[in-house]
């Protein structure tokens, strides 16, 4: 008869039972510590791990702006522009200041070809929002700018936007 063997794993409480089955009795981390986790799995380019740690912070709070403008970053990063889209819109319903969102929402039109007028007025607010001039944020408005100078439907193909925190 096997007996269960406790083991801590990646701070989670476990408990093997048999060979190879692993049962998590209790998860310690918050939404926020979720978060945190994935914000450190972006930063070493492990974009996958930190999707899913953002998905699980939004699995205990739907409502943390933070993971979901976070994930919406994971997904702008691999081009899947819609999601990231889906992702800052939601993120501002449940917090409609956040400069971050309404910074990454305005590139993203401009990426995809989005409303152009509406991409200038999220990055101005994003702007006046930051507290101080952030040359994120005043990138982001000269970009959708001069997109909007050229009349194009949509901007280059440049860097992702985001900056997990």
């Amino acid at each position: 008869m096997r007996l269960p063997v406790r083991i801590a794993w990646a701070g989670l409480a476990a408990t093997v039972v048999g060979c190879g089955h692993l049962v998590v009795l209790h998860d310690p981390l918050s939404a926020s510590e979720h978060n945190d986790l994935g914000v450190a799995y972006e930063a070493r380019g492990d974009l996958d791990l930190a999707a899913r740690e953002y998905r699980h912070a939004l699995r205990l709070d739907p409502r943390l702006a933070r993971a979901r403008v976070n994930l919406g970053n994971t997904s702008a990063r691999e081009g899947r522009w819609g999601e990231a889209e889906a992702c800052y819109r939601r993120a501002l319903r449940d917090d409609p200041g956040d400069p971050d969102a309404l910074n990454n929402l305005a590139l993203v039109l401009v990426r995809r070809g989005g409303d152009l007028a509406e991409a200038e007025s999220l990055a101005r607010r994003a702007l006046a929002r930051c507290g101080q001039p952030d040359s994120l944020y005043q990138s982001t408005l000269a970009e959708v700018r001069a997109a909007r100078r050229r009349g194009a439907r949509s901007g280059p193909a440049g860097e992702a936007p985001g900056r997990p925190r």
